[in-house]
């Protein structure tokens, strides 16, 4: 069930820990209605919450003694960098997050985030991979049919699915958690690259490349707001705003699919200026998807 209220778990997390903090006591119930998801989904919630939260002899729920009150916004602020909505706030740091405590005005607030992966990672696999980043420590598997060695940096998040990022045979890749099976950790450890942790916070896509290609685009007056409003292509630069209201966007993209499908859903207000094979590759996909109505297009999913 899709929830129309606060539908990522980090958020919904964020919403029980809140109540809670209060002194509240919740149920399951009132919960899963609250968020609009099911009963089972509230319990794994408060599963994952275990270690501050108990069950009370009447079903209800509420935070250990030990830990009643505690709760801080900086708390809430690392919580929020930590889950990637940081940005979503204002700018006030500890005094917005303080301002989240209180029920009456944490009730004024409403996230609706993007659409994520239909079902949640599976816990064995996701704390396997974590105690295996943790340890540096080298892991075998199965990802698309092929037998891997990967070398575990980060378990990232990008537009609502979970990859994983790591080296293979030196080169850092994105692996869809999944679509991973046969996983296996073994004993043999390697040690970390700092400029591999570096190249994973500075790309914003989890198409990962040390190698840049430069994009320009021309975006119509029609549709120059939204680009204005936020990064709607990687690496989003503007570059110029012409008389006519039209945009010179830049983009640095590692792939030609982590580009073409946006202009697609933008066509015919958006154009590529250079480079003039990613024009042309662009061109001949639609060409072949206007001649063939039931074949896909091109193109490879990550």
């Amino acid at each position: 069930m899709t929830s129309p209220l606060h539908d990522t778990l980090a958020i919904r997390l964020a919403g029980i820990l809140l109540q809670l903090n209060q002194g509240e006591s919740v149920c399951r119930y009132d919960l899963a209605e609250q968020f609009g998801v099911s009963e089972r989904t509230i319990y794994r919630d408060l599963s994952r919450l275990a270690d501050v939260v108990v069950r009370l002899p009447d079903g209800r729920y509420q935070l250990a003694p030990e830990h009643q009150g505690k709760l801080q916004a900086q708390d809430l602020e690392v919580f929020a960098k930590l889950t990637g909505v940081n940005q979503l706030f204002p700018n006030s740091g500890h005094r917005f997050f303080r301002s989240l405590l209180n029920p009456d005005e944490h009730r004024n607030f409403l996230v609706k985030a993007h659409h994520h992966e239909n079902g949640q990672p599976k816990d064995l696999q996701f704390q396997q991979l974590n105690k295996a980043i943790r340890q540096h420590r080298q892991c075998r598997l199965v990802y698309a049919e092929k037998p891997r060695t990967l070398f575990p940096y980060r378990l990232v998040n990008s537009k609502g699915i979970w990859y994983l990022a790591a080296t293979e045979n030196g080169q850092l890749k994105a692996f869809t958690l999944s679509r991973i099976s046969l996983l296996h950790i073994t004993d043999q450890t390697f040690v970390p690259q700092p400029q591999v942790h570096r190249q994973i916070e500075d790309d914003d896509d989890i198409w990962f490349s040390k190698t840049k290609t430069p994009v320009r685009l021309s975006v119509a007056p029609a549709i120059a707001y939204y680009f204005l409003r936020r990064p709607v292509v990687p690496g989003q630069q503007i570059v110029q705003t012409l008389e006519s209201g039209e945009l010179i966007v830049s983009s640095l993209i590692s792939h030609a699919n982590q580009i073409l499908s946006i202009i697609r859903f933008w066509i015919p207000h958006v154009r590529i200026l250079v480079p003039a094979w990613l024009e042309a590759q662009l061109n001949n996909e639609l060409k072949h998807y206007l001649h063939s109505p039931t074949q896909t297009m091109t193109g490879t999913e990550q």
